[in-house]
């Protein structure tokens, strides 16, 4: 079997676009920590000496063929890590689009980075259909900008698959779900509640009962999902990031952790399960079977009873136990 290449031609032709200042859902400017200047100088150096992950991923997608041509254009961006489109070509014409997902920072974010992958390839084993597959990972050198050895520091970087007509997923200050794109799409209400109930199969899907680790509570306002929202189809969810996993769990910690958490959103709080519990119990029937989503209800029932807890959770539950027994 041909080895992939991990030293480009000379002939190689690199370019970066979309450059530019990016926001958050409340209009405020992210903040960086490194020119991304220095980011596209550093990655080119990278691939015209020691490459050891962005061909080889690039070339176990399309093949050994010497791949001519990178244009890397900014897509998204988050609170760790920068997103870009990676186009690439071989010498055969051949073209094929990546996610290029670099670390913004050397300390806290590029550790966020190297286990969010570790843990994508994990969860992609569980439900391919529902998260991005990754591939290769590894790190860049950013030199220091007045070429002080002792201040360069490495960062952590990544590829993935691209996801052909996905958007980021957002939430906007009514607390519907919106594409977070130029001119902002903003999802009915139903078509919220939809959405939620792909974010909670996701959740359970991505559960293991042999290891019992499930996937942490995910962080919309973070990127963590993006979104197919074509008027043909039905809405498709992905799974993009995930930082942590929660461990020695089981389908009614999950769902109790579900119902209890929430987050200040524009002064108001905003729940990741839908506001019909028919819905929810519909969608873990589907994704755990019957009798362990009815098991989940029936736990998490009897230890909310016990405890102190707000009436709309307990009224919630009551709601899906009335449904358990239907």
């Amino acid at each position: 079997m041909r080895r992939l290449s991990r030293k480009p031609e000379p002939g190689l032709r690199i370019k970066w676009s979309g450059f530019r200042p990016m926001y958050d859902f409340w209009g405020h400017e992210l903040k960086r920590y490194y020119q991304l200047e220095t980011l596209a100088n550093a990655t080119q150096k990278l691939l015209h000496e020691k490459d050891r992950f962005i061909l080889p991923s690039i070339q176990s997608v399309m093949g050994p063929t010497e791949i001519t041509a990178l244009a890397f254009e900014l897509f998204q961006e988050g609170r760790y890590q920068l997103i870009f489109r990676l186009n690439a070509m071989n010498a055969r014409k051949k073209r094929a689009s990546f996610g290029f997902v670099a670390a913004k920072n050397a300390e806290e974010a590029s550790a966020v980075a190297r286990n969010e992958h570790r843990i994508l390839r994990d969860l992609h084993l569980r439900a391919p259909q529902s998260i991005v597959q990754p591939f290769k990972g590894g790190a860049i050198y950013l030199p220091d900008r007045y070429r002080r050895p002792s201040h360069g520091r490495e960062i952590y970087a990544y590829l993935t698959q691209w996801l052909h007509g996905y958007d980021e997923l957002g939430i906007n200050k009514n607390l519907q779900c919106i594409a977070n794109i130029p001119r902002t799409h903003t999802f009915t209400l139903a078509e919220t509640e939809t959405i939620k109930g792909h974010i909670v199969e996701i959740l359970f899907r991505t559960y293991d009962p042999k290891s019992r680790t499930a996937m942490a509570l995910p962080e919309i306002a973070s990127g963590d999902f993006v979104i197919n929202w074509s008027k043909k189809e039905a809405l498709k969810l992905k799974l993009i990031a995930c930082r942590s996993m929660a461990a020695k769990t089981d389908p009614a910690r999950i769902l109790e952790q579900l119902l209890r958490t929430s987050w200040d959103w524009n002064g108001r709080r905003f729940y990741l399960f839908p506001a019909e519990p028919e819905t929810l119990f519909t969608t873990m029937i589907q994704t755990l079977g019957p009798d362990q989503a009815k098991h989940a209800v029936k736990h998490c029932l009897e230890s909310v009873r016990k405890k102190d807890r707000p009436s709309y959770l307990n009224e919630y539950l009551e709601a899906l136990g009335q449904l358990m027994v239907k």
